[in-house]
């Protein structure tokens, strides 16, 4: 036996595995495609001082490992190709006790203590995005650095990196370079189908992504018409196994599975359109105690001429999301001179970081 090999396999794996970068916000490695774009930021607003704060409790880069390169990628929901520039380019690394909704208008004023310096000042040159002649790998554009960056935040430290760009071949002015832009990931679930009513319909229900601040919005179509009913709610519950609804509903249809925890449902009446649909909403509290938190429900609706006089429809969960716990310091103007800029809260690309 080739005890070597054996040996090397975990080392190969665990390098690999090693290699891979940290995606931030980190539930962005789920999501392929975010829902928006940043069009200047943090590379293409010209002559310009860019800061980018990162929440390092979602930062998923090991403490003590070295941030190794800097990527973002394309939006791939556009078609269009954005020209790339060459950039006199400075990237700086720091730290800081200020969060994503208390970083400051001065930039240096951002940083705990002296930032590091791990890229340039030199020439960078940025490639197109969707260019179909020469596409990016991954669709990724990557910055390696030229001094990488020990991760090490102490306790309630945030990361920040600053992008000084001192001029474009372009001539200092703005230009569009559309990233793709993190917002709030909210997957769904669906359980199984509902059962069918007496016009030969199935009820089914849909939910909406959503999060901390705005509506649960839940729909069901194609139930029975003009009717009344109810929709079940299971807040901070997942669905639970399908089980048979027989033994609480006498006669009802072997094919109407509950899918809910009956021991903690909150029940909203409702009554259905000639159509069959029905719809439920409600304000969830903007408070991120709220966020990544299941809420899920069922509908249960009466049919008189349905086996056991009701039906349900299938269980739907969302799965609340969360802000992106980032923002951005942006000003136009020569690095050199400007001091201050405008905060945007929440608002960032989603990030890519290399690390060993």
């Amino acid at each position: 036996m080739n005890h070597h090999i054996l040996l090397t396999i975990p080392v190969l794996l665990a390098t690999a595995a090693a290699q891979s970068p940290a995606i931030f916000p980190s539930d962005y490695s789920n999501v392929a495609e975010g829902p928006l774009n940043a069009a200047n930021i943090p590379l293409s607003s010209g002559t310009s001082r860019v800061m980018l704060l990162y929440d390092t409790a979602d930062l998923t880069v090991p403490t003590g490992h070295q941030i190794t390169s800097l990527g973002f990628r394309q939006d791939g929901t556009l078609t269009t190709m954005d020209a790339g520039r060459t950039l006199q380019l400075e990237i700086r690394m720091g730290y800081t006790d200020r969060t994503h909704t208390t970083m400051l208008t001065n930039f240096d004023n951002n940083y705990v203590s002296t930032p590091v310096t791990v890229f340039g000042p030199t020439t960078f040159v940025l490639p197109n995005l969707r260019d179909a002649a020469n596409p990016l790998p991954n669709g990724r554009v990557t910055i390696p650095l030229t001094t990488l960056f020990t991760y090490s935040p102490a306790a309630g430290q945030n990361l920040l990196v600053e992008y000084r760009v001192f001029g474009t071949s372009g001539g200092g002015a703005a230009f569009n370079y559309r990233l793709d832009r993190a917002d709030y990931y909210s997957p769904i679930t669906y359980g199984p189908a509902g059962c069918p009513h007496s016009g030969g319909g199935t009820p089914s229900l849909t939910v909406q992504p959503t999060r901390p601040g705005l509506s649960y919005s839940c729909s069901m179509s194609t139930g029975p018409a003009n009717s009344v009913g109810v929709l079940a709610i299971n807040a901070g519950m997942h669905l639970a196994p399908a089980y048979p609804l027989a033994p609480v509903f006498q006669g009802i249809n072997p094919a109407c599975l509950g899918q809910m925890d009956p021991t903690n449902m909150v029940l909203l009446s409702g009554s259905s359109s000639a159509s069959g649909a029905a719809t439920w909403s409600f304000t969830i509290p903007n408070d991120e105690a709220f966020a990544k938190f299941p809420i899920s429900s069922q509908a249960l609706f009466l049919d008189f001429f349905a086996p056991g006089g009701l039906v349900v429809s299938r269980g739907a969960e969302v799965l609340t999301g969360m802000r992106p716990h980032c923002s951005s310091l942006t000003a136009a103007g020569a690095p050199t001179v400007v001091t201050t800029g405008s905060v945007s809260q929440f608002y960032c690309p989603v990030a890519f970081f290399g690390f060993n």
